[in-house]
């Protein structure tokens, strides 16, 4: 169910290169989302001038299990919003709807899924891997993250560990462009899979006539063309 409540900044950190992860607490608040969902958030003031406003739509980056806090990633563009959300003092409260969104795992836990993530793109993908992972989902995910250098990939540290010691997570790490070569010598059960694209929008474009190329049934590919860099 859709609704708006207040959330206090808890976190703000640096996690890649010009990337940063801001948290807030839920305390006694409960606030029920899926996986991959995005927010609306607005914040209280702005302490830089911003063209697009004091509000933004940005995906969480959090498993639903986490009970205690919800936390979002975005690249650090300079923009006015962005630098006061990382320079508002913790317990700031902030106005936070949703959830929105259906970029979401399918309904059944043994269907396999192969995410293609770029840059910042990630965030709503670690969202459902890390859920995946705490709930030993039993069908297969891979992931093709694509990156400048391995400075600027958020979460890459931790998605190795998860898969190290995850049979059913398979992390196919790239700097530079995906190409269908790469996916084609990576994926044996590519028409089962079902395919999440995420991205700016050049990208999601590019992936999009790769797997089309590749065969893969148009019903089966879902796109997210990602606002994070804003």
């Amino acid at each position: 169910m859709r609704h708006i409540i207040k959330l206090p900044i808890v976190g703000q950190k640096t996690i890649a290169q010009k990337t940063n992860e801001v948290s807030f607490g839920l305390s006694d608040k409960e606030f029920v989302f899926m996986a991959g969902q995005y927010i609306q958030m607005a914040l209280p003031e702005l302490l830089y001038p911003d063209p697009k406003g004091a509000s933004r739509t940005l995906s969480i980056a959090s498993s639903p299990n986490d009970k205690e806090k919800i936390s979002i990633s975005f690249r650090d563009s300079g923009s006015g919003f962005k630098r006061t959300l990382m320079e508002l003092p913790l317990d700031t409260l902030i106005d936070v709807e949703g959830p929105f969104g259906f970029f979401t795992l399918p309904r059944s836990t043994f269907q396999p899924v192969a995410f293609i993530a770029g840059g910042i793109g990630i965030t709503p993908c670690i969202s459902m891997i890390r859920f995946a992972d705490e709930i030993e989902r039993p069908g297969s995910i891979i992931l093709f993250y694509a990156n400048r250098d391995k400075e600027s990939a958020a979460y890459l540290n931790e998605l190795e560990t998860i898969a190290a010691r995850n049979p059913n997570f398979i992390l196919k790490n790239k700097f530079g462009r995906i190409d269908a070569e790469f996916v084609q010598n990576s994926v044996t059960n590519m028409s089962e899979a079902i395919w999440y694209v995420v991205g700016p929008a050049p990208m999601v474009a590019a992936v999009r006539d790769v797997l089309f190329r590749l065969g893969i049934d148009e019903g089966k590919i879902r796109f997210e063309e990602f606002t994070g860099y804003e």
